[in-house]
C-alpha cells in the first residue's frame, strides 16, 4: 500500500489504477480464445465506454489528486541548501561552465562575469517561440548583500543583452505569438559569505525569480568556506503543458555542480516547510477517499452559498471568489499578493451555478467590473488570468 511519503510511487499507482487496469482488461479480452470476434468487439467497446465515463465524471478529482501528489513530490526533493560533492573543485566547475553553449562577450556593467554563455533551442510545442538558457559565472572573495545585489544587476543586464539573439526558422503562427521562454542561471562562487547574508541566504536567492514558467532567474550561491550550495531547488510540477523553464535551470545546476546527483539523504541539508494538511504516512487510498469526500462537500457548500446570494453580491473566502449576477453565479480561484496589493483571478468565462454555461461577452465585462470594484474597496488591483 503506497504512502504519501513516496509521492512518485503514489502517482504511478494512480495512473496504473485508472488507466492501466482497463487497458490490461482490454488486452486480456482480446487474448481470450473462447470468445467470438463479435463478443470481443463489444466487450472492448464496453470497457472503453466505462473508462471514458469514469474519467469524465471524476476528472476534477483525478486532476486534484495528481496535482497534490506532484506538489508533494517536488517538495520532497527540494532543500534549502545542499552540501557540495567531496571532489568539488571551483576551477573545474568554471572550466565546465566556460564550455556551456556559445561564449558571449561580457557587457560593460560591473562586476564582470568570468564566464558568460548563451544557448537557444527551437520550440518543440506551440507554447513558446524558443527556449533560451543563459549562464553567468561570478567569482568573489567575500559575498555580502550589496555585492550580491550588484551581481544580480550585472547578470540581468547580460541576460537582456542576448535576449532573442538567435532567431529560429519555420515557426508556425502559434509559436510566433507565444512567449520566448528564458532561464538565466547565475553561479556565484564565493570564497566566504558574510554571516548576516548566510543566515538568510535561501530567502534571498528565492526573491524576484520570475514566474518560473516562461521566465526564470536562478541565483546559485556556492559557499566554498562552508562547502554548501544554495539555490531555489523547488521545481514546478509538470502537468503536461509547456515544461517550466525554472526546472530547466535546476537541471543545469544539478548537471554542472552535482553531476546529476543531488545529495538528498544528507541530514545536514535543511528541508523546506512541509506541505499543509499532508500526512506522509497516510495511504494513497485513504487520501483518495478523503479528497473525494471533501470535493463533494465543497461543491455542495459552494452551490448552497450561491443559491442564497443576492444579485451583484461578491464574497471572498478561503482563496475563492463567489459573484452572483441575476440568477446565475461564478466560482473563481483567487491569489492575493500582500506586497504588491494585487489579486490574480481566474478568467471569467463560464457560469458555475445553476449549471455550467458560457457567459455572454457583455456580461463578462459587467462581472469583471463588479469584481474590480469589490477589490478596489479592499485596496487591491486585479489581473484576470488568460483563458487557456
Amino acid at each position: 500500500m503506497p504512502r504519501l511519503k513516496h509521492a512518485l510511487l503514489c502517482r504511478i499507482t494512480l495512473y496504473f489504477t485508472v488507466l492501466g487496469v482497463p487497458v490490461a482488461l482490454i488486452l486480456l479480452t482480446l487474448k481470450v480464445p473462447f470468445l467470438s470476434e463479435d463478443m470481443r468487439f463489444w466487450a472492448v467497446i464496453g470497457i472503453a465506454a466505462v473508462l471514458v465515463a469514469y474519467l469524465f465524471r471524476r476528472f476534477v478529482l483525478l486532476f486534484t489528486l495528481d496535482t497534490m501528489l506532484a506538489i508533494i513530490q517536488v517538495n520532497q526533493t527540494a532543500r534549502k541548501s545542499f552540501p557540495l560533492p567531496r571532489a568539488f573543485s571551483a576551477a573545474a566547475l568554471e572550466k565546465r561552465l566556460a564550455r556551456f553553449g556559445t561564449a558571449c562577450k561580457p557587457c560593460a556593467v560591473p562586476p564582470t562575469p568570468s564566464a558568460f554563455g548563451y544557448q537557444s533551442h527551437a520550440p518543440l510545442t506551440v507554447y513558446s517561440s524558443g527556449i533560451e538558457k543563459i549562464v553567468t559565472v561570478y567569482r568573489v572573495c567575500l559575498l555580502d548583500k550589496s555585492g550580491y545585489d550588484a551581481i544580480l544587476q550585472s547578470a540581468a543586464a547580460h541576460s537582456s543583452a542576448v535576449k532573442g539573439k538567435k532567431k529560429h526558422l519555420f515557426l508556425d503562427r502559434s509559436q510566433k505569438k507565444s512567449p520566448l521562454n528564458r532561464v538565466s542561471v547565475v553561479f556565484i562562487l564565493a570564497e566566504r559569505v558574510e554571516e548576516r547574508l548566510r543566515a538568510k541566504l535561501y530567502e534571498t536567492v528565492c526573491k524576484s525569480g520570475g514566474d518560473g514558467f516562461d521566465d526564470a532567474t536562478l541565483p546559485c550561491v556556492i559557499d566554498l568556506e562552508a562547502g554548501r550550495c544554495t539555490f531555489d531547488s523547488l521545481r514546478i510540477p509538470f502537468m503536461g503543458l509547456g515544461y517550466p523553464v525554472k526546472n530547466r535551470g535546476i537541471r543545469l545546476i544539478r548537471k554542472y555542480v552535482f553531476h546529476d546527483k543531488l545529495p538528498l539523504r544528507d541530514h545536514a541539508a535543511p528541508l523546506l516547510d512541509p506541505v499543509k494538511d499532508y500526512d506522509p504516512n497516510e495511504s494513497l487510498w485513504h487520501f483518495w477517499r478523503t479528497s473525494e469526500k471533501e470535493l463533494i462537500l465543497e461543491e455542495k457548500a459552494a452551490k448552497r452559498r450561491m443559491e442564497r446570494m443576492e444579485h451583484k453580491e461578491v464574497v471572498l473566502e478561503d482563496g475563492y471568489l463567489y459573484a452572483k449576477w441575476e440568477e446565475k453565479a461564478v466560482w473563481l480561484s483567487v491569489e492575493l499578493d500582500e506586497q504588491t496589493k494585487s489579486a490574480e483571478v481566474d478568467a471569467v468565462d463560464t457560469w458555475y451555478y445553476p449549471k455550467e454555461n458560457q457567459i455572454a461577452k457583455a456580461t463578462v465585462k459587467e462581472l469583471e467590473r463588479l469584481i474590480c470594484d469589490y477589490f478596489a474597496t479592499l485596496g487591491y488591483t486585479v489581473r484576470f488570468r488568460a483563458d487557456e
